[in-house]
């Protein structure tokens, strides 16, 4: 056994450490994602504590509470670790890898341009099953209006998700894994990123390969996430406010 420990350390240790721990915190951070965000899984261990229960002030006419528990634990494992990782261990600046607060020229029109094409596609997918039994993720019954302060709170809350999202994705990964890897990089980080998207419908799982390609490539030329995290948003919005809308339960 210590033999092969010793060969372990012996095979790694010319490896590029920051792509080590971007590739292996990957793994353990999506993970934790997918099991700690959800709250029924989280209850039996909140009873083996003091820690109340998340969802314990919810309100009965919406799931507004365990979404923001989803989103807590989201930006936690997407930003701050990694973040504090990068900043007080490597000791680096966040601006090195994609929050850089720049820019490029360009910008603005890039991003006309992808919410012309994206709008659209949206549309289309709004009026299928698939996609209106998924959206919105704030559920609200009882009679009570979705036009509401509840849904503005919930599309804000919602927004710290993909930054925190952008962030791992086109910024810790990309960048952590560009030194040694290259453009490469934008492939590697593609497949966790298709892979998050399983639980939703088949077409948006499809076009998140070609957004990650496409976003990651942004990311890797110009040093930002900003321009992904704005399309992401705009598109998320659009999302919920379609799905509403052809439900007719907007207002």
């Amino acid at each position: 056994m210590l033999d092969a420990i010793r060969q372990f350390r012996h095979d790694v240790s010319p490896l590029d450490g920051r792509a080590v721990f971007a590739l292996v915190y990957a793994a353990v951070g999506l993970t934790c994602i997918a099991y700690l965000k959800d709250v029924d899984y989280l209850r039996p261990l909140l009873s083996m504590t003091r820690a109340a229960d998340p969802v314990a002030a919810a309100s009965p006419n919406n799931n507004l509470y365990a979404l923001v528990w989803w989103v807590f634990v989201s930006v936690f494992f997407y930003f701050v670790v990694p973040a504090l990782w990068v900043r007080v261990v490597q000791r680096r600046g966040l601006s090195e890898i994609g929050l850089a607060f720049r820019v490029e020229e360009g910008f603005w029109k890039l991003l006309a341009v992808c919410v012309t094409i994206m709008l659209p596609i949206v549309y289309a997918m709004s009026l299928t099953d698939s996609f209106l039994a998924k959206y919105p993720f704030l559920k609200i019954s009882g009679g009570d209006a979705y036009l509401s302060s509840t849904l503005l709170i919930w599309e804000l809350i919602y927004f710290l998700q993909f930054f925190g999202l952008e962030f791992f994705f086109r910024g810790f990964l990309v960048h952590s894994l560009k030194p040694s890897l290259g453009i490469y990089s934008i492939f590697v980080m593609t497949v966790p990123y298709t892979m998050i998207h399983f639980q939703k419908p088949m077409p948006e799982t499809f076009a998140a390969i070609f957004a990650g390609i496409f976003l990651g490539w942004l990311s890797y030329r110009n040093g930002s996430i900003w321009l992904g995290l704005i399309l992401h948003c705009v598109v998320a919005f659009s999302m919920d406010i379609l799905a509403l809308y052809q439900k007719g339960s907007l207002f």
